[in-house]
């Protein structure tokens, strides 16, 4: 028989899962693709310790394509990171 899941444990399961998938994607190199599952995090859960550093690695992705000379994609980083968290 399972234990009844705590309030908020399926949410705090998926922020942690969409972390690790984002990290391993940008491990391996597959920064575009890792795109998705941090600005998810932050959009879908933004109070969660996960978005907080799902926001700290966009904003390092972006820097990494400003200083590679790819500004149009700077900004679109930023501009989706924007979108996902409105009104900070």
């Amino acid at each position: 028989m399972t234990k009844p899941q705590k309030p908020g444990s399926v949410s705090e399961a998926i922020s942690a899962s969409l972390l690790g998938l984002a990290e391993s994607l940008e491990g391996q190199g597959q920064i575009h693709q890792s795109l998705d599952p941090y600005l998810k995090l932050v959009a879908h859960y933004p109070a969660s310790r996960e978005a907080a550093v799902a926001t700290q690695r966009l904003l390092a992705v972006a820097e990494g394509f400003r200083q590679a000379g790819q500004h149009h994609m700077a900004l679109r980083v930023l501009e989706r990171l924007e979108v996902a968290h409105p009104g900070d």
